[in-house]
C-alpha cells in the first residue's frame, strides 16, 4: 500500500503575534516591563485590526465595482453591451 501524504498532520511552529504574545506575557508577569495590559496583549488586536482593514478595502472595491456596474450609463455596461453584440 502506497504511502498516503494527504493525511499526515504538518506542525509549522508558532506564528510571530503568538511568539511575541508570550513573551510579552511573561516579561509583563515577571514585572520586567510597565506596560499595560493594552499594549501586551497588542499582538493579539493589531493581527485582528490588520484582518478587518484587509475586509473592509475588499469590501468597498466590490461596493465601488457593483455601483459601477449598476449605473446604467457607465463606460462598464456600455463595454459588456458592445462585447455581447459582437458576439452574436
Amino acid at each position: 500500500m502506497p504511502y498516503d501524504n494527504r493525511n499526515r498532520n504538518v506542525s509549522r511552529g508558532m506564528s510571530l503575534p503568538s511568539v511575541l504574545l508570550l513573551i510579552f506575557i511573561i516579561l509583563k508577569l515577571t514585572g520586567t516591563i510597565d506596560w499595560s495590559w493594552l499594549w501586551v496583549l497588542s499582538p493579539l488586536w493589531i493581527g485582528a485590526s490588520l484582518g478587518c482593514l484587509f475586509f473592509v478595502i475588499i469590501g468597498l472595491i466590490l461596493l465601488t465595482a457593483v455601483v459601477g456596474i449598476a449605473n446604467k450609463e457607465s463606460r462598464v455596461i456600455a463595454g459588456i453591451k458592445n462585447w455581447l453584440q459582437r458576439k452574436e
